[in-house]
């Protein structure tokens, strides 16, 4: 008798170390929220200096997986002001990649890392070379 109490004891010590340690590796974004920023983008035209209005903002950054999950790629849109301006709330420190599309200009792709809130991202976009 005096064993099984042991071997129960020593099963449910085992089992709340797993929970533990699970809960600490397996949801640590809940446990600890990412920093979020907002991040500015402006879009002007190289040559003139021009604010391009309703430029095509893309903006995707890969989101941690969790125990059993896999990481995700969440991309958010929007489109620049008569200013030339767009702007992404809520969006994780860290390595993001936008994209920018206007029409008659060249798209535009590239990584950046958001380090603080209310960063400004300023591109110029060129018009399209001409085709031989």
């Amino acid at each position: 008798m005096r064993g099984q109490k042991q071997l129960k004891a020593h099963r449910l010590l085992g089992l709340g170390v797993f929970l533990a340690l699970s809960v600490g590796t397996v949801m640590p974004g809940r446990l600890m929220a990412a920093q979020q920023a907002t991040v500015q983008v402006i879009v002007k035209d190289a040559k003139t200096g021009d604010p391009l209005y309703q430029a095509h903002l893309t903006l995707r950054y890969r989101k941690a997986g969790g125990f059993l999950r896999r990481p995700e790629i969440v991309s958010y849109t929007a489109k620049t002001d008569k200013n030339g301006r767009g702007s992404f709330p809520f969006v994780p420190m860290g390595e993001v990649t936008l994209m920018i599309t206007a029409p008659d200009h060249e798209s535009f792709g590239k990584v950046y890392e958001i380090k603080k809130n209310n960063q400004l991202i300023e591109v110029q976009l060129r018009k399209p070379r001409p085709q031989l």
